[in-house]
């Protein structure tokens, strides 16, 4: 397939599309798993908030495995009084931002924007939240649709909300279109970034990135293509030996041109010679067969190890850059602000001297 040619398509319009046929009895089959997915997710976002843990039996298998932050933990009976103990004196809501589907794997991916009050740590009469977000990646037992292992990751990165009426944030970009790539296309481009990183061909790489590129590193920053090259660079002068295991991959048939995956990304760093492994989580929107929309979530401080940061570390280089440009555009706008206000004084004393020239002519 050509990956270059633009082939969009409404959503709305996927199921009546001959040239991508998934139709009829098979189209049927898909939309009975997505809905039974669909009702898993909203189901266990609804115990959370409720703290109705005793569903848990009929979400999870015997022995389901729960990975949170890094901290595993397995069995269902387990996993139930962990995530009791965890929101025993928190109020949570999650808002879903997006949620992929891969309808033949039975794998889930969702990402939310979340909503915590500590109790222990803040009065009744405190109404203020931290707003953060959150991604699941859910792999259900082929024999039914009970969760058979569940990947939390959270981003440490927060701001302080006056109440629950505060409006949710913008996201600060619009998806494309959707457009059409087979699930062989789509493991293919993400390989291909993954083994151009791996190789440190910052050209190469940079190649499988859309000059439109937006990359969310935390919570409540977006940041272009320049700044992604500028981190890569970073880190490739402070890394090497990079490997990036691609360990999971969920194709979503309805959305085609987004994907989500897991990735064991580890390096060594060059100055100290010790080596680092995160679990990341990706997602990624495709155009024109490259990368245009990238957010990452990841752990690097595995519970009972110190570790060298590693994925951390190139996230944390785009904030700067961001940041870097914030600056940038800040002086900019004050050097223009400064301008004006220069240009109106200087116009203002010319006036104020026509003014004068007038008057002194009327006098003689």
């Amino acid at each position: 397939m050509d990956k270059t040619k633009n082939i969009f398509f409404e959503e709305e319009e996927y199921y009546s599309q001959d040239n991508f046929n998934i139709k009829n009895e098979e189209d049927e089959t898909l939309k009975v798993h997505r809905k039974k997915c669909e009702d898993l997710v909203n189901n266990l976002k609804t115990s959370l908030e409720q703290k109705d843990f005793n569903k848990f039996d009929d979400y999870f298998e015997p022995k389901s495995v729960l990975n949170r932050c890094n901290e595993e933990v397995i069995g269902r009976n387990l996993i139930k009084k962990y995530i009791e103990d965890i929101y025993n004196n928190e109020e949570i809501h999650l808002y879903n931002v997006r949620l992929l589907i891969d309808s033949r794997q039975r794998h889930v991916a969702c990402e939310w924007i979340t909503r915590r009050k500590d109790f222990s740590k803040q009065s009744e009469n405190d109404t203020s939240l931290e707003q953060g977000m959150a991604a699941w990646y859910i792999k259900l037992s082929p024999n039914d649709y009970k969760i058979r292992t569940w990947y939390i990751w959270i981003d440490k990165a927060y701001i302080k909300i006056d109440s629950m009426d505060a409006p949710l944030p913008n996201e600060h970009w619009t998806p494309a279109p959707v457009q059409y790539y087979t699930r062989k296309d789509v493991s293919d481009i993400v390989r291909d970034k993954l083994e151009k990183f791996e190789k440190e061909d910052l050209d190469e790489w940079s190649s499988c990135l859309s000059d439109d590129l937006v990359i969310c590193p935390p919570f409540n920053h977006v940041a272009g293509k320049n700044c992604c090259i500028d981190g890569a660079k970073l880190f490739f002068d402070n890394f090497e030996h990079t490997s990036i295991s691609k360990i999971e991959q969920l194709y979503d048939e309805t959305k085609p041109n987004w994907t989500t995956y897991l990735q064991i990304f580890s390096t060594t760093n060059r100055k100290t010679g010790q080596k680092g492994e995160d679990i990341d989580f990706v997602f990624n929107e495709i155009l024109t067969g490259k990368i245009r929309y990238w957010r990452s979530y990841f752990n690097s401080t595995p519970k009972g190890g110190n570790q060298e940061n590693t994925f951390k570390f190139f996230i944390q280089t785009l904030t700067q850059c961001i940041e870097k440009e914030d600056h940038k555009s800040h002086n900019r706008q004050h050097q223009k602000s400064s301008f004006i206000k220069d240009d109106l004084k200087t116009k203002q004393q010319q006036q104020q001297n026509t003014n004068q020239k007038i008057i002194g002519s009327g006098q003689n």
